[in-house]
């Protein structure tokens, strides 16, 4: 396959460049550039040319801007004159558009588009930023036509919520141009929108861990951050602590410097000028005397006026006092301490704390040896299921483990085929509150299973689930997602841990006819606030005393109400 990389450049608002040329791909970003970043990303692929395609008219010293940065740059034009030059290629060829707007905060791969490639034409691909929202979470309320609420719907933006904000970029056979001569080259959204309209099919690659949007200013300190704290990992501070200074840069002797900072090549810091990290002061910029500037990005050229104060801001041009920054929904949230937590900058790495450690080793042998010595019963048990009903010996279920990563929890089948279909129908009988389900004579429960589930061997595959460290032996209970998405605080909180076997609310929960979902958000919470070693081998104990959770164990021999008052 041969690939033509095109690199989209516009002007966001907050640049503002007294040469005339400010530009995205042009923002300083760490010892660097935007495009160096883009195009070192690009190595992936091995793109045979570059071309920078522009949103505004290309200057003659935009142009040579682009053509000194250090990136082999085979043209500069707007995009308006694209169509022309990709009637040039070859319709095997592809294309490449990147539009750095859009940058993935794990950092750009454009080979997660490449897919595998045969003779069959391609569908174009497009590299995109799933929506999010600040709690992670969208609720949608229906009301009757009187005005009263009739139901609240959330959805979560890691699992139903499918809408995109961004496309870092595309994959596009140069196949589909043809005749394509009014394609919105200049816009991605607009590309994949147009595309759809001619009739081409197309797939979208969701981006894992969100992006960061260069459309707002703070996302590009995100952004600046993350680089500058990635070019320092692992050096060893200078006398001045963690600074990079490029070729011809002036520092006056009473100009302070707190690192983590770039000073780019021809950097001024004049007399009492002070820089706090991270920063990045871009080729030529100038800080005056008794100017101050904490956690920017300086623009190359840049002038900072004597005595004027910059804190979280993209300084371009000539800067006088700042004006206010601008809000909104923001994909990062800067923090001028963030660069002081376990990054591995300078060899400095904070003790990791034991018990998750301990725990993880102690699951995986316990669970080994389990499956070793409970070999017998398992094959048993798995021949009983075999022989008493058509289906699979297993039921796989998908549960949300740790951070929300799904993974199959296994059981034993208990049930005939086909019991998903028939909850639906059975829901009226449910004896229990909140999402779960629960009958005291289930229909779809097999002979079999009405002997397995009392004593919980139902459960001993989960075994394997510990031994890959899925689930853990002792946990917060794994459900569903749908299970999951009543209380958002909960579902935080129960998915910070994996999962268990068994866990606090298995062995403490009371007056289950009275209703158990309250508990059952009390009794995780609790665990997850107070888990230890400890209280892991006191839930095991109460689980093998109680034939798993037959009748509920006082919680204060478990965690003790002094405990439970210090972590208040």
């Amino acid at each position: 396959m041969k690939a033509f990389a095109i690199l989209l450049d516009s002007q966001p608002g907050y640049l503002q460049d007294a040469q005339g040329a400010a530009s995205l791909l042009l923002a300083p970003l760490g010892p660097a550039t935007v495009l160096r970043y883009v195009s070192e990303c690009l190595a992936s692929v091995r793109c045979s040319q570059i071309t920078v395609a522009t949103t505004f008219e290309p200057e003659a010293e935009y142009t040579r801007r682009i053509r000194q940065s250090g990136v082999a740059v085979d043209a500069v034009l707007p995009a308006r004159e694209l169509a022309a030059r990709i009637a040039e290629y070859e319709p095997s060829d592809w294309l490449l558009l990147v539009d750095p707007l859009c940058l993935p905060s794990a950092g750009l791969d454009p080979s997660v588009l490449l897919g595998d490639q045969d003779h069959r034409p391609q569908p174009v691909r497009h590299l995109v930023a799933l929506e999010s929202h600040s709690a992670g979470t969208t609720e949608c309320v229906q009301m009757d036509a009187q005005g009263a609420v009739r139901r609240i719907q959330r959805y979560y933006d890691s699992a139903t919520w499918p809408f995109t904000t961004g496309i870092a970029c595309s994959l596009v056979p140069v196949s589909c141009t043809i005749g394509g001569g009014e394609l919105p080259f200049a816009s991605l959204h607009d590309l994949r929108r147009s595309l759809s309209e001619l009739g081409v099919a197309s797939r979208d690659i969701p981006i894992d861990g969100g992006a960061f949007d260069l459309t707002r200013e703070a996302d590009l300190l995100g952004l600046s951050e993350r680089v500058i704290l990635d070019f320092f990992a692992g050096r060893r501070p200078t006398d001045d602590g963690w600074l990079e200074v490029g070729a011809d840069c002036e520092i006056h002797p009473s100009a302070r410097l707190v690192g983590p900072v770039v000073l780019q090549d021809g950097a001024v810091v004049g007399p009492n000028a002070t820089v706090v990290g991270p920063a990045v002061i871009g080729a030529g910029a100038r800080l005056l005397h008794d100017s101050m500037v904490a956690h920017c990005v300086v623009g190359p050229g840049a002038v900072v006026a004597a005595g004027a104060t910059w804190l979280h801001r993209a300084v371009f041009g000539a800067a006088g006092e700042p004006a206010p920054a601008a809000s909104g929904n923001l994909l990062y949230e800067p923090s001028s301490t963030s660069w002081l937590e376990p990054s591995g900058i300078g060899g400095v790495k904070h003790a990791t704390a034991p018990y998750p450690i301990l725990k993880a080793v102690f699951d995986v042998t316990v669970a080994a040896l389990g499956l070793l010595i409970l070999s017998p019963l398992l094959l048993l048990v798995a021949l009983l299921v075999k022989l008493e009903s058509r289906g699979p010996v297993f039921f796989r279920h998908r549960r949300e483990g740790k951070s929300g990563r799904t993974f199959e929890c296994l059981k034993f089948r208990t049930m005939s085929l086909g019991a998903d279909a028939q909850q639906r129908e059975l829901m009226a009988g449910n004896q229990v509150d909140g999402p779960q389900f629960k009958m005291r004579h289930d229909p779809r429960v097999t002979r079999l299973g009405q002997a397995l589930r009392p004593l919980s061997l139902d459960e001993l595959p989960q075994l394997l689930n510990v031994l890959f460290l899925e689930m853990s032996l002792v946990g917060p209970r794994p459900s569903p997602f749908r299970e999951n998405q009543t209380c958002v605080p909960w579902r935080e909180g129960r998915l910070s841990v994996r999962p268990g076997i068994t866990g606090l609310w298995q062995v403490c929960r009371h007056d289950r006819s009275q209703g158990d979902f309250h508990q059952w958000i009390h009794y995780d919470l609790l665990y997850v606030r107070h888990m230890s070693l400890l209280v892991d081998l006191k839930i095991l104990v109460a689980t093998v005393l109680t034939l798993g959770g037959q009748w509920p164990i006082p919680l204060g021999w478990i965690v003790s109400s002094r405990r439970r008052e210090e972590r208040r």
